[in-house]
């Protein structure tokens, strides 16, 4: 088990990291018509190889607590609601500070608030798709379950001892 949440640690360590670029250049180039791989605003105060190093480190590190913070949902103490706002809300501060950190974001509140909402809205439609997923395929288990039961009763009706 333990393995298997360091695992996710590092992929998502690996997949922020390049995530964070890929998509700043992405913004960057559809936003002001250039490649660029961090904010302007963090090159002109950190200098090109530092904005680039901090926007990888701390992309690297959100990708690490979105995806290894996922190790909330195998707390059996804890309820699907529990877990799931307890790793909402870890995603969320991570991304704000983040933003706050790499000039995304400004320190007014609208913007933050904007972002909050935005974060939180696809948030809950992700986990609303899971959800639904995983609940077809209980249901899909169940009904295979449910066949077994009675082909296994049959059998074991019809042999004579």
């Amino acid at each position: 088990m333990v393995r298997h949440h360091i695992a996710k640690f590092v992929i998502g360590l690996a997949s922020g990291a390049v995530a964070v670029n890929f998509i700043t250049l992405l913004v960057n180039y559809v936003s002001r018509g250039k490649w660029l791989p961090c904010s302007p605003e963090l090159i002109s105060n950190m200098g090109y190889a530092k904005a680039v190093i901090l926007q990888t480190v701390l992309g690297g590190l959100f990708g690490m607590f979105a995806l290894g913070g996922t190790f909330v949902y195998d707390i059996e103490k804890w309820s699907l609601l529990r877990a799931s706002l307890s790793h909402c809300l870890l995603v969320l501060i991570t991304f704000i500070t983040v933003g706050l950190v790499l000039d995304w974001l400004s320190f007014d509140l609208i913007p933050i608030l904007i972002m909050s909402g935005a974060i939180i809205l696809v948030y809950t439609l992700i986990w609303l798709v899971m959800y639904m997923s995983w609940k077809r395929e209980i249901r899909e288990m169940n009904s295979l379950m449910e066949e077994y039961k009675k082909h296994t009763s049959k059998d074991l009706d019809g042999e004579q001892i």
